[in-house]
């Protein structure tokens, strides 16, 4: 029966099923443009099997596939074909017509759904509760019924009828390939659901955002706030002071120094082990080695530390930096990396992490102007380090194509180009635009305004963001978007031109969507020993990584702390405030502090990655339990970026929830 009250609908139906009855009562209502649905099942009686329910709308078949856009966070933003074949939102489900998640996986439990003529259509489950168990997680079984299960799933996809329809199901059913499938693998579907039982507890509440005259940036935008705004993300204050300290002392604890050449070792265990570490003497700088990047953090700390502690880590920085220039001196680059046993170039495995991308000398050599300058500030002069920088630049805009675009990879030493894509060409924009402020030469710019505008017009207007990740060439990720933001700042600084803040609010709409908003729980089942990430610890500021790894999960994105405080400044937009006091609190609840060391063999170590999605690590467990210089840089740089930026919103945003 269907029945008005008050505002609301109440729709009731009775299923009878064996000897058991089903009772299903949904509450509908609706304010302004939201549809709120509230649906309880009550099962009276017992019986073998399982059982799940699903809310479900379908689309006017006159609305066909291929005029829809999609978007749920980390998953797919439009356009599928850099998502990876196989992932969720990747073109083999796309091409099936059929895209669903499992809340547990995004950051949001949300999907959005685009129409051509400006309308959307977004689902949000404002309460989400995610529990499972950890052989669940782990994808064990393909069935199974448990009435732990409280998680869903959400998506599109074109029934028998071939009429699209999208909905929820609770608990989630979802097909899911290998992470590293091929064409002979056919996906799994891991079917959950509740038991039969008058115990059970099934009920969830949904809401149905509609847009209206909206591009697809304006869907990803609007929808990821109105789901910020009820999921309402909290953040934990750390002790800012306390934090940078204890990651200084432990990068400095991690230096290695061999015939005068210093490092800060590509990874280093988090557990005890006698074990030497095949790649310690490997160095390299951006990405996730981040050696200058790592060397300004010391050389910043040593700048209010005048004790011996600081002396030491003004010692350990120099040595990392010097020792880089001397060891790459030669232009083109022969790597962007070297052995510090050797001073030469690295020869063991994983020759490709050293490899001469874009990417790298274009993230370290920028940290090292920015280290050129203060030290010049300070009268100390680097003149060496300065003409490193200036000869790599010099080099590199000669590499730009007349699209405006740079490769993404060259031959070491040479510049024979061994990765065509310019995917990645926002990378040299910062370093480009302090390139002709420090040698008055618009060359430099120019290079980055044409390279920001390829970016622009081939992916930003699109909603979407690629290859920021050197393992994962013309993936679409979170890091992309990070180095958008900046580049489009950088430039926006420069020339002051609306246009590039506008470009920058995108990116920076675009990357916070991979931000965790909600707090999963870790399995119920596990002892906590066996996890990587802890019960209780939140997992709000987390983030996912590329949309071929829905899931997978790291701290990264607090290295852009400073760029929304900049968007805050900029635009006077809270919001974006908001956004960076979690990328400076949140992001560090997994770093091992006094009286908090969790598992690791000392305070300081925090690991790479994690899985939250449904994978055969199960929920909670990284790939490896490796520490990797990105990790303090990136944690060191949102609290130091931020402070240089401006001391005012660094002092807010370090007392104030």
């Amino acid at each position: 029966s269907v029945k008005k009250a008050d505002s609301n609908i109440d729709a009731v139906a009775t299923i009878k099923y064996a000897n058991v009855v089903f009772q299903v009562k949904d509450i509908w209502s609706m304010n302004d443009t939201v549809i709120v649905v509230k649906r309880n099942v009550n099962v009276i009686g017992n019986a073998e099997g399982g059982f799940n329910s699903s809310l479900v709308f379908k689309i006017d078949p006159v609305v066909s596939w291929k005029e829809l856009n999609f978007m749920s966070p980390t998953a797919i933003y439009g356009d599928p074909s850099h998502n990876g074949k196989y992932s969720p939102g990747g073109t083999v489900n796309y091409e099936k017509k059929k895209i669903i998640l499992r809340e547990d996986a995004i950051p949001a439990p949300l999907f959005a759904i685009s129409f051509n003529n400006g309308t959307s259509v977004s689902i949000l489950n404002p309460a989400p509760d995610g529990a499972s168990t950890f052989t669940e997680t782990k994808l064990s079984e393909d069935t199974m019924i448990d009435n732990r299960f409280q998680f869903g799933a959400m998506g599109v996809w074109e029934n028998e009828d071939k009429h699209i329809e999208f909905g929820f199901c609770f608990p989630g059913t979802v097909e899911l390939y290998r992470y590293k499938a091929n064409s002979a693998f056919k996906p799994r579907t891991i079917k959950r659901y509740h038991p039969i039982i008058e115990e059970v507890s099934h009920n969830y509440t949904l809401k149905y955002r509609i847009g209206h005259d909206e591009s697809f940036r304006d869907v990803t935008r609007n929808s990821w706030r109105w789901a910020w705004n009820n999921l309402k993300p909290s953040t934990e204050l750390i002790d800012v002071d306390q934090m940078r300290r204890i990651l200084t002392d432990h990068m400095v604890d991690q230096a290695l120094t061999i015939d005068g050449r210093t490092n800060i070792p590509f990874a280093v265990a988090t557990f005890d082990t006698n074990e030497v570490q095949w790649n310690r003497t490997m160095t390299v700088m951006g990405f996730v080695s981040k050696n200058l990047e790592c060397a300004d953090q010391l050389l910043r700390e040593s700048d209010i530390d005048q004790s011996e502690r600081g002396k030491k880590m003004r010692e350990i920085g120099l040595s990392i930096i010097n020792s880089f220039v001397q060891a790459l001196s030669k232009i083109p680059l022969e790597a962007t990396g070297y052995d510090i046993a050797t001073g030469k170039p690295w020869t063991g495995e994983h020759q490709e992490w050293l490899a001469h991308w874009l990417r790298n000398p274009s993230e370290g050599m920028r940290t090292l102007i920015r280290t050129y300058r203060r030290e010049r500030a300070n009268g100390n002069l680097h003149p060496k380090w300065f003409d490193w920088v200036k000869s790599y630049s010099d080099w590199l805009i000669i590499q730009q194509r007349d699209d405006g675009s740079f490769p993404r990879r060259w031959k070491g030493g040479t510049s024979e180009v061994l990765e065509e894509t310019g995917t990645s060409s926002y990378c040299p924009v910062p370093l480009l635009v302090m390139m002709t402020e420090e040698t008055g030469d618009e060359k430099y710019e120019e290079a980055g305004l044409n390279a920001a505008e390829y970016i622009w017009d081939n992916y930003g207007s699109r909603g979407l963001y690629i290859g920021g990740t050197n393992d994962n060439p013309n993936i679409t990720d979170k890091e992309a978007g990070m180095l958008s933001l900046e580049a489009f700042l950088s430039l926006y600084e420069s020339t002051k031109d609306i246009k590039w803040l506008e470009r920058a609010k995108a990116a920076a709409d675009y990357t916070e969507t991979w931000m965790w908003i909600w707090n999963l729980p870790m399995p119920i089942d596990v002892d906590n020993s066996k996890l990587h990430w802890k019960k209780g610890v939140p997992t709000i500021g987390l983030q996912g990584i590329t949309a071929r790894g829905v899931g997978g999960a790291d701290q990264y994105m607090d290295w852009s702390a400073p760029s929304y405080a900049k968007l805050y400044k900029y635009t006077n937009d809270e919001h974006y405030l908001d956004v960076a006091r979690i990328l400076l609190h949140s992001t560090k609840s997994m770093v091992a502090i006094p009286g908090r060391q969790y598992d690791m063999k000392a305070v300081g170590f925090q690991q790479e990655h994690w899985s939250m999605g449904p994978s055969r690590r199960g929920r909670g467990r990284g790939g490896h339990r490796f520490w990797l210089p990105w990790i303090s840089a990136n944690h060191l740089y949102s609290i130091t970026g931020l402070e240089e930026f401006d001391p005012i919103i660094f002092r807010r945003l370090t007392e104030e929830k």
